[in-house]
């Protein structure tokens, strides 16, 4: 190898080839492998120099104890596809899983809630959201959340408010409170929850005017917000105006907002506690992901941005890797370290379509992402590699659609939507070995530095080869 790097052992500058630094690392550590040290030489070698970047790179996912513990990667094996009744023709905007009876809820662009079992997802009871704001011809869901503390569901709709529903009663869905006044309309929303303290609970909006917005509840069991009147409407829901909000008339709830996406519609948003920061993306260049850090003493947000070619359409978070995930309309996924903005820890290429949502596997570092072009692919995070990919399965959908990607990883199941269809995917309870080749395999190569088997087949074998 004629890299060389170079290191001051003794005093004075002296360079080191690959194989002199592989000997001299694994002597001096007294642990590890000689192919590991010549690993992190290739990572972090670049023209002669220490690359920060892929130093950075190799000791976030090559390093970790909790990666290397699982290291070996299980590949799915799925049952066949199955599509779920829906007793509507709009587009799925939401899946939700109702953690207190196991079941889940989906919700429509025009309003219909369908609530599934728990087991089979089968259809059980729908309902059509009253919004008295607007006609029903002109209703139109953007995005829900659940408020799980206190069993409620948060929708957002393009008449410019939030209205939150009742859900203990399922054959009612009563509105309950209007948020209305917002400035622009709020395209997608997330809610968290104090895991410590049930009471406190935070709502974040991002909107079509690339604001974000949190709201912060500090008696949410009690109530959300305060009745400073009796202002009801048709629906006997409590009006709720933004503008009281921002100067602090609700003693119980609290904002701060940033507007880093700016003229840019806000496409996801996400509230980090480990990070006490708000995380959101949008397709405009400059504002592809923006994250909101929250102040120890302040309630003001300090806004880092971070660039790619043509913005991203989805993104998603690993808390244990402390990574975050984005949908590349450039056909890239790209893993981002929050702390460092000039460039991405690693590109997972293989897409040949923009790709519209990405989703980690929390508990085995694995990533799921899906194109427009109907593939989806299952990443490992440690390795950069895809090791499943999956196509050919999906309906044909007439119309351009945005897919949503739901998981449920204690199932070991996802869900997706094609406009009005969903579609189950579930793995078999025991991963079974499967054939890599149709016919005998007569050769087999390994190349310890590239970690890549090369095999040669048998085409006219016979039955008893």
């Amino acid at each position: 190898m004629g890299t060389r790097m170079e290191v001051d052992p003794s005093g004075a500058p002296r360079s080191l080839s690959r194989a002199e630094f592989t000997d001299l690392a694994w002597s001096s550590v007294g642990r590890g492998s000689k192919e590991d040290y010549g690993l992190l030489f290739d990572s972090v070698v670049e023209e002669g120099r220490v690359d920060w970047g892929g130093l950075c790179s190799f000791l976030l996912l090559e390093l970790s104890d909790k990666v290397k513990d699982t290291r070996t990667s299980s590949v799915p094996r799925w049952k066949p596809p199955r599509t779920l009744t829906c007793q509507h023709r709009d587009p799925v905007q939401k899946v939700l899983h109702l953690q207190s009876s196991g079941q889940y809820l989906t919700v429509s662009r025009g309003g219909t809630v369908g609530l599934r079992d728990g087991e089979d997802m089968s259809l059980l009871h729908t309902h059509r959201l009253q919004n008295s704001t607007v006609s029903p011809k002109d209703l139109w869901v953007t995005d829900v959340v659940l408020l799980h503390n206190v069993h409620k569901i948060a929708v957002s709709f393009t008449s410019k408010e939030v209205c939150f529903y009742d859900i203990l009663s399922k054959q009612d869905f009563g509105c309950k409170h209007k948020l209305q006044g917002l400035k622009f309309t709020p395209w997608c929303l997330d809610y968290w929850v104090d895991p410590f303290n049930p009471d406190v609970a935070i709502l974040t909006i991002g909107d079509i005017g690339g604001q974000v917005s949190a709201l912060y509840f500090t008696s949410a069991q009690i109530s959300l917000f305060e009745r400073l009147g009796l202002r009801t409407d048709s629906d006997s829901a409590d009006i709720v105006l933004w503008d009281e909000l921002v100067k602090g008339k609700h003693r119980s709830c609290y904002t701060v907002t940033h507007r880093g996406h700016t003229p840019a519609w806000v496409r996801k948003v996400r509230y980090l506690d480990s990070l006490e920061a708000f995380v959101s993306c949008s397709t405009r260049a400059q504002s592809s992901v923006v994250i909101g850090w929250r102040g120890t003493e302040s309630r003001a947000l300090r806004v880092t941005s971070f660039f790619t070619k043509r913005g991203v359409w989805d993104m998603d978070h690993h808390r244990g890797l402390n990574l975050i995930a984005t949908a590349g309309v450039d056909h890239q996924v790209l893993l981002w370290n929050p702390f460092v903005t000039s460039k991405p820890v690693c590109r997972l290429i293989g897409h040949t379509g923009p790709v519209t949502a990405v989703r980690f596997m929390q508990t085995r570092q694995q990533l799921l992402s899906y194109s427009k072009d109907k593939v989806l692919c299952l990443w490992d995070v440690s390795r950069q590699l895809c090791v499943h990919r999956l196509a050919g399965v999906f309906p044909e959908t007439q119309e351009d659609t945005h897919t949503l990607l739901f998981v449920h990883e204690e199932r070991q199941s996802l869900v997706l939507s094609f406009n009005s269809l969903l579609l189950l995917l579930e793995t078999t309870e025991e991963e079974e070995r499967t054939s890599s080749h149709e016919h005998p395999v007569t050769c087999v190569l390994y190349n310890s530095l590239f970690r890549q088997v090369c095999m040669s087949v048998l085409k006219n074998a016979n039955s008893e080869s």
